[in-house]
């Protein structure tokens, strides 16, 4: 498959065209592809998150570059394929659809190339907009992926699953971003913001002695 073709499926995925996803569900050639496309999602992300320091915060943390953009990428594409993983198990599993984990992995996978709107997230004031916009996009685009290339599953099931794969890493990254671990691409740099406040308001060393 040339780069041209590869970039006009996925354009036509964007666009919502449901032939795109029933191609992508039956083209073994596009797994690498479609995690590759997923990865710079993240990475497009983790590079806003990045950006959110010297814009937001003027400053850079210590590490920020290398626990923001390398490790909080590898992080949440780890965690984006367990959640497919998720997907697979309830559609599978519990509810007996017919449908192979590396054609739902290429499908989702593709659903979730919207995530790259978080790199927006280092615009002052409206950032947090993108963060949010960014996973719902996301979310919408999973479904409507999953549906499209197989259209004989129930919406609700679909909806289920998505839920689900997508709950792996909305709970889990933030457990794992902390004050002083900056795993955080896109949205999640904002629940790092929030550690680093409560860590500042609540230090006792920050109390004067006598008080």
């Amino acid at each position: 498959m040339t780069a041209e073709q590869v970039i006009a499926r996925i354009r036509r995925a964007l666009m919502l065209d449901a032939a795109a996803y029933e191609e992508t569900r039956d083209d073994n050639t596009f797994t690498i592809v479609s995690v590759a496309a997923a990865g710079l999602a993240v990475l497009l992300g983790a590079i806003g998150a990045w950006l959110w320091a010297s814009t937001v915060l003027e400053s850079t943390p210590d590490g920020w570059f290398v626990d923001t953009v390398i490790l909080g990428t590898i992080f949440l594409l780890i965690l984006w394929l367990i959640g497919v993983g998720v997907m697979y198990l309830i559609l599978a599993q519990l509810y007996g659809e017919q449908l192979t984990p590396d054609g739902l992995l290429r499908v989702a996978t593709l659903g979730h190339l919207p995530f790259a709107l978080s790199l927006l997230v280092f615009i002052p004031e409206i950032g947090f907009g993108f963060a949010m916009l960014a996973i719902a996009a996301a979310f919408f685009y999973t479904n409507f992926a999953i549906r499209a290339a197989y259209s004989e599953i129930d919406t609700l099931r679909v909806m289920l699953a998505v839920l689900a794969g997508f709950a792996v890493w909305l709970f889990i990254l933030p457990i794992l971003t902390g004050a002083s671990d900056g795993y955080a691409p896109g949205p999640f740099v904002y629940e790092w913001s929030a550690d680093i406040a409560e860590k500042i308001t609540f230090n006792p060393s920050d109390i004067p002695a006598g008080q």
